[in-house]
């Protein structure tokens, strides 16, 4: 008896020691599926943490690329100041604003026939430029120029290096050289003067095999100009970028014989491409009574990134050379810069006047205050008036004082530019054109 109920503790005590052991197996289980949840959890952590992304591949390519950048921390094309042309409506013309004129890191083409001013324009541009703080390298394929030309427009002729150049193979070479020297030391951290380069021009360089072929005796007709001169755009696009060089040349055109003729600037298509700005010029003639004072030019935009191509006339003096504010006149009115042809009378006479009350209430909203005498003063618009109201002068001025820094203070250039130059020559925005078809589709509705 003693013995079956032994035996029976026995089985006893073995059965709990199989549940126990059981149980621990169990919990040593969920023991092990806790450390791996814990574990997939670090490593998802870790792996987030470890993402690679945008911000990495810009690092890697950075230590492939001297120059490649987030557009918003790159300063390899950026604009950084414009450079005067010395006339205020081609500034507009070219870039958009008065105040602007050649972009500093970019190139622009004068083109046009002979006589049209590319080499004028050329040399007012070096001017402005050497007043900004750059130094001018001058590649001259005309034999156009000398120290008392360049002296006769102001310009500075110890910082004026002057290339004379006669084939697209030696300026290729010679301004790739240029661009090489400067690269190397701006890479070795030392700091560059501001250049400008200059081509006068473009138009008039040979190629290498024009003049092996009139060694030669050889009239075949040259095919490798054209290729060249692509060549050569090619190789200088981010070599002048690196070192921030505005490039300016001049180029000749030409008319196709089609049907209606075609106006082609030369040298194929590698400038066309290359430039940012393209101002094709023509010309007429100013007469002083029987005698020939100058010319009018017409610059029409051929391209422009800058800018909507709008045309814009100025005049070149023979004598008096080129007057900056000449062509603002065509712009001005009352309520953009308080400038108009045509009477001031005092405020207090406007019921004297003898015209429709509608119009005295419009003589009503050209009141202003005098800033010599106090006096309200009013503006009546007359277009045949041989002189203009100037606001800002509290009285009136004539055609010759109106071209000149007394007509056109910087408030009033300011106001100009800001309420019809900008709207009528910058290329418009999303904003805008949004706005432009909300007001046709209203227009539309309406009818």
């Amino acid at each position: 008896m003693k013995t079956l109920k032994s035996f029976a503790t026995a089985i006893r005590i073995n059965q709990a020691l199989v549940v126990m052991e059981e149980v621990g197996r169990t919990i040593h289980t969920y023991q092990n599926l806790v450390d791996v949840l814990i574990a997939n959890v670090k490593n998802k952590k870790y792996m987030a943490s470890k993402e690679f992304s945008f911000e990495d591949l810009n690092k890697s390519l950075s230590k492939h690329s001297l120059y490649g950048e987030t557009m918003d921390r790159s300063t390899f094309s950026k604009i950084d100041e414009f450079i005067g042309t010395g006339n205020y409506l081609l500034n507009a013309c070219l870039s958009g604003s008065l105040f602007g004129g050649i972009p500093n890191n970019r190139s622009v083409c004068f083109a046009g026939p002979s006589g049209t001013g590319k080499t004028f324009l050329l040399l007012n541009v070096v001017r402005q430029a050497q007043e900004q703080g750059y130094q001018i390298v001058f590649y001259d394929s005309e034999t156009a120029i000398d120290i008392d030309l360049i002296e006769k427009f102001g310009i500075d002729p110890k910082l004026f290096r002057y290339e004379p150049c006669n084939t697209i193979q030696e300026f290729r070479t010679s301004i790739t050289n240029l661009v090489k020297i400067l690269s190397e030391q701006k890479r070795k951290g030392m700091e560059v003067p501001k250049i400008m380069v200059c081509l006068d021009s473009l138009g008039n360089l040979a190629s290498q095999k024009e003049i092996d072929d009139a060694m030669s005796g050889s009239d075949k007709a040259d095919m490798t100009r054209a290729k060249t001169i692509k060549s050569l755009f090619r190789i200088l696009g981010t070599q002048l970028a690196e070192c921030k060089i505005p490039f300016v040349f001049t180029n000749h055109t030409y008319s196709g014989q089609s049907f209606i003729p075609i106006v082609t600037a030369g040298g194929g298509t590698g400038p066309e491409y290359f430039a940012s700005i393209i101002l094709f010029l023509r010309k007429a003639q100013l007469k002083e009574g029987q005698e020939k004072a100058g010319i009018v030019v017409t610059a029409t935009p051929n391209k422009n990134r800058f800018a909507k191509p709008t045309p814009v006339k100025f005049i070149i003096h023979f004598s008096k050379g080129m007057n900056k504010f000449m062509g603002l006149q065509n712009y001005i009115s009352w309520e953009n810069c308080g400038i108009a042809k045509g009477n001031i009378i005092q405020a207090k006479d406007i019921d004297k006047q003898k015209i429709s009350d509608k119009e005295k209430d419009k003589l009503r909203e050209t009141i202003w205050t005098s800033e010599k005498n106090g006096l309200e003063l009013a503006f009546i618009e007359k277009e045949t008036a041989r002189k203009y109201v100037a606001r800002h002068m509290d009285d009136t001025i004539d055609i010759q004082e109106l071209f000149s820094p007394v007509g056109f203070p910087q408030e009033v250039l300011e106001n100009l530019d800001k309420n019809i130059i900008q709207p009528s020559f910058s290329y418009g925005t999303n904003e805008t054109l949004v706005d432009e078809l909300e007001s046709i589709i209203e227009s539309n509705d309406e009818e």
